[in-house]
């Protein structure tokens, strides 16, 4: 009898081949979900970090410089050479580009006051200088961004430690040299690359502690090498106009036909003053705006991408304590203009980071708000 063997080849049948495929897809599916919020959380907290970043930084720089605005400057403010059609303006670097205003090409003439000593209409560099609505529109909306300008005396370049010498009486060359003996440790050079004088940079001269200040602009690198003597050029008609040999009044002419030609010229001394602005920049890189940092009339660097909107209020305040104002301009638009001399509070209405990137639905964004007193303007004359 013979015998025969079967062998079964039966496999999945339709109905458990597509419950099997319908699981292995759930499970992709759900993997596949699981993956894709993965990178977007991770996206989403990159770009969150890279925001905050950019907050700090810009609000670190802008409450430090703020915090100093007014410091080893002279109450009441500085006049500024006049006599002349030509106004002082901040805004530009020593190449002659500006970057201020709606499209970020142009300038701003510093405020004007009555100087008590000559009763003429004066600008003024004081120690803080509101900018209301004098920067690029990023928000339709919102309108013009602001423009600030602080400015204090840099102690970290002991520039008066050395004596002034006028090498013509329109004060378009001077020699710094270092006194005999010289201190000791020794002070920076003059043209140090680190410290020293550099093109754009200004210098307030002052003549017997107060009698005449006039503020100067370095209109030419500095020579390497030498010492102790340094000649620093301030040349007539320089980019920012504080060089005017034709002003009757607060040029450095003044001063150096007071002081003579003949030799260090006694009672001057000359500090470097920080003139700080801070605007915003939509141009450079259309589509991404960002807050620039302009010191005097050197090329502004910048200081954090994605900066949004950048507005600021000013508190100002009489002798007596008195709130007088509390606006945007800090009360210079009034019948009677309040003088920025009297600044004390410096408050930041709005210094707005957004992501780098939209997402969904939109940027995330950091709008960051603070005061900052002025203390140097505050305290300056009380505490002599």
């Amino acid at each position: 009898m013979r015998s025969t063997s079967t062998t079964s080849g039966r496999g999945f049948t339709l109905v458990e081949m597509l419950i099997a495929l319908t699981l292995g897809l759930l499970v992709i599916g759900a993997a596949v979900d699981l993956f894709s919020r993965g990178v977007s959380a991770t996206w989403l907290i990159s770009q969150r970090a890279e925001l905050q970043q950019n907050a700090r930084a810009s609000s670190n720089l802008l409450n430090k410089d703020i915090s100093l605005a007014g410091a080893g400057l002279p109450s009441g403010g500085v006049a500024l050479a006049s006599g002349t059609a030509s106004k002082p303006v901040y805004g530009c670097d020593y190449t002659g580009a500006c970057h201020l205003g709606p499209t970020n090409t142009g300038s701003i003439t510093y405020p004007n006051q009555v100087d008590p000593v000559s009763g003429k209409s004066i600008n003024f560099l004081y120690g803080v200088i509101p900018g209301w609505k004098g920067g690029v529109t990023v928000n339709g909306a919102a309108g013009a961004t602001d423009v600030i300008t602080v400015v204090y005396a840099d102690t970290a370049f002991l520039l008066s430690d050395y004596t002034v010498k006028f090498n013509d009486l329109s004060g378009n060359s001077v020699t710094f040299t270092l006194p005999a003996p010289p201190p000791n440790p020794l002070d920076q050079a003059v043209n140090n690359t680190g410290v020293g004088l550099q093109q754009g940079d200004l210098v307030l001269f002052t003549m017997n502690a107060g009698s005449a200040y006039a503020v100067a602009e370095v209109t030419a690198p500095l020579a390497a090498g030498g010492g102790p003597s340094y000649n620093v050029a301030f040349a007539n008609a320089d980019p920012l106009l504080f060089n005017q040999n034709a002003a009757t009044s607060n040029d450095l002419a003044q001063i150096a036909v007071a002081a003579g030609t003949a030799g260090p010229a006694a009672g001057v001394t000359a500090i470097r003053i920080w003139a700080i602005i801070y605007y915003l920049d939509n141009t450079a890189t259309p589509g991404t705006p960002t807050l620039m940092r302009l010191v005097n009339a050197r090329k502004p660097v910048p200081v954090a991408e994605n900066v949004a909107d950048l507005r600021f209020t000013y508190d100002t305040y009489d002798s007596a304590g008195t709130l007088l104002n509390a606006t945007g301009d800090g009360g210079m638009g009034l019948a009677t203009p309040v003088s920025p001399s009297q600044i004390r509070t410096i408050n930041v209405l709005h210094l707005t980071v957004r992501s780098q990137l939209p997402g969904q639905p939109g940027y995330q964004s950091m709008d960051m708000q603070t005061s900052i007193s002025a203390r140097n303007m505050s305290f300056v004359d009380r505490y002599k």
